[in-house]
């Protein structure tokens, strides 16, 4: 069985050592892992395994090779793994029954060691997986239709949110719901990773779910399945609107930040403000993040010549992040609209308009997403998502665990989010009244 030598496996292991969407969030339909919660878009490849020789034996607790191992974490972890080698060569010579193979183990040993760190948002996507990430990263997608957390408390998937009118909410999921199983299968501390693509699927397939309601009551006080049908779901990066007596307070929702997120805001209040609006409505309800850079440009619509975040490096090194251009709309009444599922580069916009007075936040507590992930793409196509570093607002507040608090606390319907003519839609334009009537006089 040479596929299940422990020299096939040994050149993979090294390579995820070396090597950041909250928990993470992920956008669900086809489950984009936010991962796109607030990370830096970045790339790097994993450099080639050296030769190893298949038919070394085990010398006194420590694996021999043809050329010494390469730098960095597989030189500096070389003999710490002698114990680990010398248990793969024992299973491989003597265990009764099949082993998986030397790809299957490699994963499954990136996966023990990232679950070790405590941290979500450090994950391993194996091939497979790194490639439905890659394809689900747009606005199209195949999947449940809701947006869900890793709940740190139950050590388990959580709905952010059920996205109205989409297979999740008509199979009656809602935000807060646990998912304990996947047709079957355990999801408690498997990770989130693990976790999405055990729910992810294809269009017209059926998936099983044990969902647990906390703090219902009958008959959702204990588990119970729910079968969703997954669809094709597509989600606009953004939506606008005119709200208000006569139309002048302008709607922009932004679901993401993806690479056009910035410019389609910036289109989007430069239309409004052609119409000399009264306020501006910035809704990152249920926007669980995306690039760091669009979030600085997005902020830099309304804020001229102001630090957005720093970021801090693990060395104690940090970096400044500072808007760029112009501003569009700075002086006009803002308010931002947050909830559970705002997390990262929406808590990054949300933080700095909060620190600077510019913008009023009105909803709920927001997800404390406070860290920066990159993914490093491996030789063989999977991904390593990393955290490389922690951020805080330009005030100095770290958010990480805690979020932001909202200046006007209001709850949403039923857990949802519904857009125009919601309690915190309606909280934002009697805002904007009582600035109208503060400025008017009584």
């Amino acid at each position: 069985m040479t596929e299940n030598k422990p020299s096939a496996v040994w050149p993979k292991l090294p390579l995820a050592l070396i090597l950041g969407g909250g928990g993470v969030i992920l956008l669900v339909a086809a489950f984009v892992t936010g991962l796109s919660l607030g990370f830096g878009l970045g790339r790097l490849t994993a450099p080639a395994s050296p030769s190893w020789n298949a038919n070394a034996s085990v010398a006194p607790m420590l694996y021999q090779c043809a050329e010494p191992p390469p730098a960095g974490a597989a030189l500096r972890l070389y003999p710490e793994f002698a114990s680990f080698w010398e248990a793969m060569d024992l299973l491989d010579s003597h265990y009764y029954g099949d082993l998986p193979n030397s790809e299957e183990a490699a994963f499954a040993a990136i996966r023990s060691i990232t679950g070790l760190l405590g941290d979500p948002n450090t994950a391993f996507l194996t091939p497979q997986e790194a490639d439905a990430f890659r394809h689900d990263a747009g606005s199209l997608f195949e999947g449940i239709g809701a947006r869900v957390a890793w709940d740190a408390d139950a050590d388990t998937l959580v709905i952010a949110e059920s996205f109205e009118n989409q297979p999740a909410w008509s199979a009656g999921l809602r935000r807060g719901d646990l998912i304990l199983a996947v047709d079957g299968e355990s999801l408690v501390s498997v990770g989130l990773s693990e976790a999405v693509a055990m729910i992810r699927g294809p269009e017209g397939s059926a998936v099983t779910l044990n969902v647990l309601r906390p703090g219902a009551a009958a008959p959702f006080d204990a588990p119970f399945d729910v079968e969703v049908v997954r669809a094709r779901i597509e989600l606009p990066t953004l939506s606008t609107d005119s709200l208000g007596e006569e139309g002048r307070i302008a709607y922009v929702r932004l679901n993401t930040f993806n690479e056009n997120a910035g410019q389609l805001v910036r289109e989007a209040v430069k239309d409004a403000m052609q119409r000399d609006p009264t306020g501006i409505i910035l809704d990152l309800r249920g926007n669980s993040g995306g690039l760091l850079r669009e979030a600085v440009t997005v902020a830099g619509i309304f804020l001229d010549d102001k630090t957005v975040l720093l970021e801090r490096f693990e060395d104690g090194t940090s970096e400044t992040y500072h808007t760029e251009g112009k501003a569009v709309a700075p002086d006009v009444p803002l308010a931002v609209l947050v909830d559970e599922a705002s997390a990262s580069a929406s808590e990054i916009v949300a933080g700095a308009l909060q620190d600077y007075g510019r913008a009023v936040l009105i909803g709920s507590d927001t997800f404390g997403k406070g860290s920066v992930q990159l993914p490093y793409t491996l030789g063989n196509g999977g991904i390593m998502r990393i955290t490389i570093a922690k951020w805080s607002t330009p005030h100095d507040r770290t958010i990480d665990g805690i979020g932001l608090q909202p200046d006007i606390p209001v709850d949403a319907p039923d857990g949802q989010s519904a857009g125009a003519g919601d309690p915190q839609v309606d909280a934002a334009l009697q805002y904007f009244q009582n600035l109208q009537k503060g400025a008017s006089g009584p």
